[in-house]
């Protein structure tokens, strides 16, 4: 197995390890420091797995081989970590997606419930001006249960993840190659 691979699977292991300590831990919304150490360990994962490649490889190597040593080091910790949460908010705590749907349809509610803001909604979005209430609220429900499902979350992590995951490949690849090894190339 290539050592970048390795970097991106230890890395995703590492995340798991932390998301899971982080829910056993009972934090109660763990979700945005959860996404950021995700990130981290992203740019982590394809920093190292770039610096190992080259220093493995001793022959030159060009900027696209570079990109490409970074995304194989981010692609399978992409791939893991999109089914992990896929698990983990389908099995491990799928409490925590039935919770999101509640306080978005309960504040969904409140807007509809004033209605002052239910009028000016529907002056500004010509579509809803025949629209109940109710058929509103029905329809909100539909796309906020869809969007906080965990194959939403899975797909929306997979895409993320790959999308990150090339631009810090390439920008990864650019500060490696002006500032850490420009001195190798001399």
């Amino acid at each position: 197995m290539k050592i970048t691979v390795k970097t991106g699977l230890i890395l995703a292991a590492i995340w798991i390890l932390i998301k899971m300590s982080m829910y056993w831990s009972g934090m109660i919304d763990s979700q945005i420091p959860g996404a950021l150490i995700n990130i981290l360990c992203l740019l982590t994962a394809i920093t190292i797995g770039v610096i190992l490649s080259k220093l493995r490889n001793k022959d030159a190597t060009s900027a696209l081989a570079d990109i490409k040593d970074g995304m194989a080091a981010g692609l399978p910790y992409t791939i893991v970590i999109s089914v992990f949460l896929f698990l983990f908010y389908g099995k491990i705590d799928p409490g925590f997606t039935q919770h999101k749907v509640a306080e978005r349809l309960a504040a969904t509610e409140k807007k509809l419930n004033d209605d002052k803001i239910w009028a000016e909604f529907k002056r500004e979005n010509r579509d809803f001006e025949t629209y109940t209430k109710e058929q509103f609220y029905d329809e909100e429900k539909v796309k906020i249960e869809a969007a906080n499902n965990p194959k939403s979350i899975m797909i929306m992590s997979l895409l993320g993840g790959l999308m990150l995951g090339t631009l810090y490949s390439i920008l990864v690849t650019i500060i490696l190659r002006r500032i850490v090894f420009r001195n190798a190339r001399n």
